[in-house]
């Protein structure tokens, strides 16, 4: 997670610069859109497509000094981790998952005691090979996923580090011994080999004076899609990510609807209801109304509609929505009501927002997807208003 320039993650210094004004929407030197974090109120963090704020998510994974430097044919091994959480602000990181992977062997997930990760804290783990039957290079892939909360909201992301092991020729040696964390963590009864540790590509190497060695990460954004972690995991786009940036096309919405583009919204989030938009003095980016066949409102069944119905956003690679409105909302077949959790909206689904009144008033979510990645997300209204209304 290196920052590029004097930025976090990358992101063009001017974009934060203009990103502190509430209403802005693109960035007035590069034009760039202005994604915020889901917790910009409190990191003031911006994302790129990929959706990670390097504010919020800033994990640091480390092989403890205790770590040993050789280890023969037959010897198992095990390898103390600490996970470190770098963040800034005071933000905390969940370790959800973690799995170890030997050369071309199948993962496996490995239990943690453990999940929260405060800012500024470390936790540790230690993770056990098969026996090392073989002279010559072993590959160890480490994988985890991290996530951040924030009110109901949830990102998760995986990152993953690889570690070469060079095993000498030799008869088998299992060693019995405690391993001393000197503060980080603490100790445990373990049994591990002598081995000559060796980090791959640009990771770092075993630091000298007995210090933690940290390891290199990057995003697994392959794993992520193929595992659930991040996008869909079922339906006609599964494995599919939604770009932070998508743009969002609205039809049937008439000459007033919304502009097509990315949520650029201070909280990251759309709202929709029967309250009139932000562009009229209003709270919503998108107003809702139930009307005939002409575009004249029907005051009465529109009052059903709260003022707040709906909360649409992307998160860890879908789009989601909040139901806010005493009436609910259906989802595909599902009825959500104010307090129920998150529903997930895919490519086809349809959303009625007055479950009595079913065909009053809906909008249908279709998706373009290019080599896994959804960046266009079309939301049309049904029934449509006319251009005229």
């Amino acid at each position: 997670m290196a920052a590029v320039g004097s930025t976090p993650g990358g992101i063009s210094p001017c974009c934060y610069q203009h990103a502190v004004t509430a209403d802005a929407v693109f960035c007035g030197e590069c034009g760039k859109p202005l994604l915020r974090c889901m917790a910009f109120q409190e990191c003031g963090g911006l994302v790129g497509d990929d959706g990670c704020c390097s504010v919020c998510v800033k994990p640091q994974l480390f092989l403890d000094k205790d770590a040993v430097t050789e280890v023969k044919t037959g010897g198992v091994l095990v390898l103390p981790l600490v996970f470190y959480n770098a963040s800034g602000v005071a933000r905390p990181l969940f370790i959800t998952d973690l799995w170890v992977r030997e050369g071309d062997g199948p993962r496996r997930r490995v239990e943690l005691p453990w999940k929260r990760l405060d800012a500024g804290g470390s936790n540790r783990v230690n993770i056990q090979t098969g026996a090392l039957e073989r002279q010559g290079r072993h590959g160890i892939e480490i994988t985890f996923a991290a996530a951040t909360n924030y009110y109901m909201r949830e990102e998760r992301f995986a990152f993953t580090s690889l570690l070469g092991l060079e095993v000498e020729q030799g008869g088998s040696l299992v060693i019995n011994q405690t391993i001393n964390t000197s503060g980080v963590g603490t100790g445990a009864d373990t049994i591990y080999a002598p081995i000559r540790l060796e980090t791959t590509g640009d990771a770092a190497k075993k630091a000298p004076g007995g210090k933690a060695a940290e390891l290199a990460l990057q995003r697994a954004d392959a794993f992520e899609a193929s595992s659930g972690v991040r996008g869909y995991t079922e339906g006609p786009l599964k494995g599919s990510v939604v770009g932070r940036g998508a743009r969002i096309v609205w039809k049937g919405f008439g000459a007033d609807g919304p502009a097509a583009g990315p949520i650029t919204t201070q909280d990251s989030m759309l709202g929709l209801g029967r309250a009139k938009t932000v562009a009229n003095g209003g709270e919503n980016q998108v107003q809702l109304l139930v009307t005939d066949a002409a575009g004249a409102v029907d005051e009465q069944l529109s009052q059903a509609i709260s003022r707040r119905h709906l909360e649409l956003f992307i998160q860890s690679g879908r789009l989601s929505a909040r139901v806010t409105g005493a009436a609910g909302a259906l989802v595909g077949e599902h009825r959500h009501g104010a307090d129920d959790a998150l529903a997930e909206i895919g490519h086809g689904d349809v959303v009625k927002i007055l479950p009595k009144y079913p065909e009053a008033l809906a909008l249908q979510v279709r998706m373009r997807a290019a080599h896994g990645f959804i960046d266009e997300i079309t939301i049309t209204r049904l029934p449509a208003i006319p251009e005229g209304g």
